[in-house]
């Protein structure tokens, strides 16, 4: 198996769940809102869509982080002071650790003008609040695959797959003339799954598999 930094590579963090906060600062009354996005293209949808949601607002400032492990960021300050907003939402972004996230953080003025630290504070402060109550969430990066094994054979391959960090309770076999079960491995340690089902089939214990992604 490989060592323990390479199984960590697979794992990152993700927002748990999305998330809103309102605060008024000065008068000025912020939303921040969070919501998961994979892609740069469902990031932005995510944007489109509370930008008209709160269309008559000042300002909807955002920032997003998506990818892994190659990562993508961007941010805008949606007509704020040049980095006094979504820079500050991308700062808490990183803090966070999260990806797969987008950050809007919709602004109504208030009649106060909070200058450029006030308002990197207010953006920054309000984003990280609602990155808090998004809370965390780990997933890993993995491969799938499909085994046909039969009945004598499950028990084994079972604790062959615990090696992987596996276990009974992630899987959903179907119960037919043999078992067929759809196993997602950590990208990390695909070849080591593929060598144990190769061994498996020649040993008769396996009937056949596939990658399914």
């Amino acid at each position: 198996m490989k060592n323990k930094t390479a199984e960590q590579q697979d794992s990152f963090l993700e927002p748990a769940m999305p998330a809103k906060v309102e605060r008024t600062i000065r008068r000025s009354l912020f939303l921040g809102h969070v919501r998961q996005a994979t892609t740069e293209e469902e990031a932005r949808n995510h944007i489109r869509d509370i930008s008209r949601q709160y269309a008559d607002a000042n300002h909807n400032c955002w920032a997003y982080r998506v990818g892994y492990p190659s990562v993508r960021e961007y941010y805008s300050d949606a007509g704020e002071p040049s980095g006094s907003a979504g820079k500050p939402i991308l700062g808490a972004v990183l803090r966070s650790g999260l990806t797969h996230v987008v950050v809007v953080v919709t602004r109504y003025f208030g009649g106060i003008k909070l200058g450029v630290r006030g308002l990197i504070d207010a953006y920054g402060g309000v984003a990280t609040e609602a990155l808090s109550l998004a809370g965390v969430r780990e997933s890993r990066l993995s491969r799938l695959f499909r085994v046909t094994v039969p009945y004598e054979g499950y028990q084994l391959l079972l604790r062959r797959l615990a090696a992987f960090g596996i276990v009974e309770s992630d899987l959903s076999p179907e119960f037919g003339a043999a078992v067929i079960v759809d196993v997602a491995v950590p990208r990390s340690m695909e070849e080591e799954a593929e060598a144990l089902f190769d061994g498996h089939v020649q040993r008769g214990l396996l009937l056949a598999w596939e990658r399914r992604s």
